[in-house]
Formats: C-alpha cells, sequence, structure tokens
C-alpha cells in the first residue's frame, strides 16, 4: 500500500485507506478526481491515503457523497475518533492503543477489552436514552478496541487485570451470556501477554471505590482513566497516576495467584452459570497457564 506516514501503523486508518483505494480504483478516478468529486482539497485524499493525516469526520461524509455512499466512511471516521464512546473515554482510546503495558481493575462489570459482544450489547443496552442501533454502534467501537489484544504490529500491550470477584457473580443479560463471557476470559487468560487476577471474597476492598486503567509506554509517566457514574476522567497527572498504581499493586498482593484465579473463572462457569455449559470450559480449566505470574 502506498505511503509510509505517521499513520500507517494505526489498524483503523488502514482499513479506512483500504477500502478507499479499492473503491477509488473501481471508479477509476485518480486522487484528484475524487478530491474535486467530493468538493475537499487536491491534498486531501493524497496525505489520506499516505497515512499523513487521518481523515476526519467530514472527509468521510465528503467522500461518501462523492461515491453515493450512505455514512460507510463518515461511520469509520467516527469510530476512528472515539465517537462511539462517552466524552470523556474518547482521548483515552487512544493511549490504550499506543500503550506497552495496561493495568485494568473492575469491580462491577468485565471490562470492556474483554467482554464478548453479547455481554457487551446486554450492559450498554441497559443505558438511558438509547436505542438499539447506537447499542449496536457502541458495542462495534468496544470490539473494536479489542484488535489491540491480537495484533502483531505493534505487539500487543501487556495486559494485568483484576477482577473484583462480583464481577464472576453480576447477571448480565443470562447465564448462556455469562457462560460465553466467562470461557473469553479463560481463553484471554492463555495468551501469555495477558495476565487476569481475581479479588476472591465480597469483602469491602479500596477497589470498591471506582474502576480505573493505567495505560503506559516508553518514556511516559502514564495515563490514567478514572470510571463513575459521569462518564469518569483521564488525567496524566503524576501524583495521581501514581496513586492509582499503588492501590493497583496493594491490591494484586491481595488477589488470587493466576492459576487459583483461572480455576474459580471455570468452576463459577461450570456452577453458578451452569446450565448448558459451553464447550471447552472443563478443558481450558486444565489447559497449561500462560507465562504470566
Amino acid at each position: 500500500m502506498p505511503g509510509s506516514g505517521p499513520y500507517g501503523d494505526d489498524e483503523m486508518c488502514r482499513g479506512f485507506v483500504e477500502n478507499l483505494l479499492r473503491l477509488r480504483k473501481a471508479y477509476g478516478w485518480t486522487q484528484e478526481k475524487l478530491a474535486a468529486e467530493a468538493l475537499l482539497g487536491k491534498g486531501v485524499i493524497a496525505n489520506i491515503e499516505a497515512f499523513h493525516r487521518p481523515p476526519l469526520i467530514e472527509h468521510g461524509e465528503a467522500i461518501d457523497g462523492a461515491l453515493g455512499l450512505t455514512d460507510v466512511f463518515a461511520g469509520k471516521a467516527r469510530a476512528m475518533r472515539g465517537e462511539t464512546f462517552p466524552p470523556a473515554f474518547r482521548s483515552f482510546t487512544e493511549y490504550e492503543a499506543r500503550a506497552t503495558d495496561l493495568f485494568i481493575f473492575e469491580h462491577s462489570t468485565v471490562p470492556g477489552l474483554f467482554q464478548t459482544e453479547r455481554y457487551a450489547m446486554a450492559t450498554l443496552a441497559r443505558h438511558p436514552n438509547t436505542n438499539e442501533d447506537t447499542v449496536k454502534e457502541r458495542a462495534a467501537g468496544r470490539l473494536a478496541r479489542q484488535r489491540i489484544l491480537t495484533r502483531d504490529e505493534p505487539p500487543p500491550p501487556r495486559v494485568w487485570a483484576l477482577l473484583d470477584e462480583s464481577v464472576l457473580h453480576r447477571s448480565v443479560g443470562d447465564a448462556e451470556i455469562m457462560r460465553e463471557q466467562l470461557a473469553r476470559l479463560l481463553a484471554l487468560s492463555d495468551l501469555p501477554h495477558v495476565t487476569i487476577q481475581v479479588l476472591e471474597g465480597l469483602e469491602v476492598h479500596v477497589g470498591v471505590l471506582g474502576a480505573f486503567t493505567i495505560a503506559e509506554w516508553p518514556g511516559h509517566a502514564g495515563i490514567v482513566n478514572l470510571e463513575h457514574i459521569a462518564d469518569g476522567q483521564v488525567s496524566d497527572e503524576s501524583a495521581k497516576v501514581e496513586h492509582v498504581r499503588l492501590i493497583f499493586r496493594a491490591m494484586q498482593t491481595e488477589a488470587l495467584h493466576t492459576r487459583a484465579s483461572r480455576d474459580l473463572i471455570a468452576r463459577m462457569a461450570e456452577e453458578t452459570w451452569k446450565e448448558r455449559t459451553p464447550t471447552g470450559v472443563r478443558a481450558l480449566t486444565a489447559a497449561p497457564m500462560g507465562g504470566s505470574a
């Protein structure tokens, strides 16, 4: 693919450009012709295709109009810019994708990076003033974030996740959705770069005050996303990040070891959500552990 600009490693940007190239060539249009038909500046299409700039939503809308499409490139541009996420979380998706290390704590539901489609849909459907289309769009955005866990380049981030045991008990959707979700957690725990630990017991601990994610990469002190009822807060204030990091480490010392955590998740799938346990859950219980401690 032509171009090697700074956005060439962005998976969503590559997808946008691949589709754009395919359709532009199918029409037999040059970059200049598409720009003229879309009423865009001459260099806009060239810069997008060379990965020198990410497409804006208005670029997607203009391209859709020129090609006779309805919300195809505009929809992709919205997803790239995090428009499917709550306002406070949009900027954090960029840091999450850049991170080499992610530290996640969740006390209420399975983290978005680990959710199955049906679990995500059931969770998002509970938000007030949402319709089915909005739920589907937000679920798609949540699932798109998960690509970072299985990407080849750059390497996927190392993920350390702490889950309060109540996450495994809380019914989201129905028993079948819960079994599927717990099987997903077991499968993810097989990945060498993913560590999932459970804080066993339902006693109060400091983590009940709120879920959070810390994103880190070389040369940066870290960014934290603090979740609360009003969408949350993203902060790079060093003192705040370090305070949250200390809380994570304190809770990690109280969490079950990865093997014991895995056994607890499998046991919950088989016993608490026992009807029609998904194929493979029992086998996953005895599968080799990942390399994480």
